[in-house]
């Protein structure tokens, strides 16, 4: 194919691409294909049903973020958002990564400063869920892996582990929406610590209090069991060394124990 032919089919696809984000610019595809009014309005029902699809997907991945804010608001904060963060992969499936960081600047949401942490909860389930596949070690498993020098003790975790920290309680707000629960939900004060995973068949999401949040987050950086429980008792002196690694163990996200 000659450059300049090359060079024109560029230009066309690339006007294409932008015509399907918005309104396709003047003359996109005039010179190559000779577009009339019958193709602007064809390139304009293709374009709506693209954005249909990216919005659908979005709206499947944020439910509780939708029922938070109601229908009519959640479609108006997926369309700004659509033209604030355009698709930039051809995977629909992927849409929406970046829909926290858009909502908390989103100034028609400021009233709710809890959302974008809400919809960061729902973006690690997702996460977590197609994350691959690992098996957890038993708390036997791992007791006998680090005998009597627990203090040296490091940790591999399941490829699907999420912790997040907000300083709004939006894992009550998460899950009393998330499971549907009748009657007004009175969240806690402060802000809240989440774990997500999936170590068996199924995503779980728990509260975490913070000096296991702080030992968890050291662990997961590659801390020593010891180091990490020193830094978690800093954070909360009224913890316990036993609840701390107990919620830990039990929690089924550690797939090896090792001695350094």
């Amino acid at each position: 194919m000659p450059l300049a032919d090359s060079e024109e089919t560029l230009r066309v696809y690339e006007g294409f691409s932008r015509a399907l984000l918005s309104v396709a610019p003047v003359g996109v595809l005039a010179p190559a294909s000779g577009a009339d009014a019958k193709i602007d309005a064809g390139l304009a029902v293709y374009r709506n049903n693209v954005r249909a699809a990216y919005l659908r997907v979005l709206g499947e991945a944020f439910p509780v973020v939708a029922r938070l804010v109601g229908d009519g608001f959640f479609r108006y904060a997926a369309h700004e958002y659509f033209h604030a963060y355009p698709p930039r992969t051809p995977l629909v499936a992927r849409y929406g990564d970046s829909f926290p960081a858009f909502l908390e600047g989103f100034e028609p949401a400021s009233g709710l400063p809890y959302l974008a942490d809400v919809a960061r909860i729902e973006i690690a389930f997702l996460e977590a869920y197609h994350a691959p596949e690992a098996t957890p070690r038993t708390t036997e498993e791992i007791s006998n892996c680090i005998g009597q020098s627990p203090d040296r003790a490091k940790f591999a975790f399941h490829p699907s582990l999420r912790i997040l920290s907000s300083p709004h309680p939006a894992y009550s707000i998460w899950r009393h929406n998330h499971d549907r629960r009748d009657g007004a939900l009175t969240p806690p004060a402060g802000g809240e610590r989440v774990l997500i995973a999936r170590p068996e068949a199924e995503v779980i999401v728990m509260p975490l209090d913070i000096a296991t949040f702080v030992a968890l987050q050291a662990l997961a950086a590659g801390a020593r069991l010891g180091g990490a429980i020193e830094s978690a008792l800093d954070e909360r002196p009224s913890a316990t060394v036993l609840d701390i690694v107990n919620q830990i163990v039990t929690s089924g996200v550690i797939v090896s124990a090792t001695l350094n």
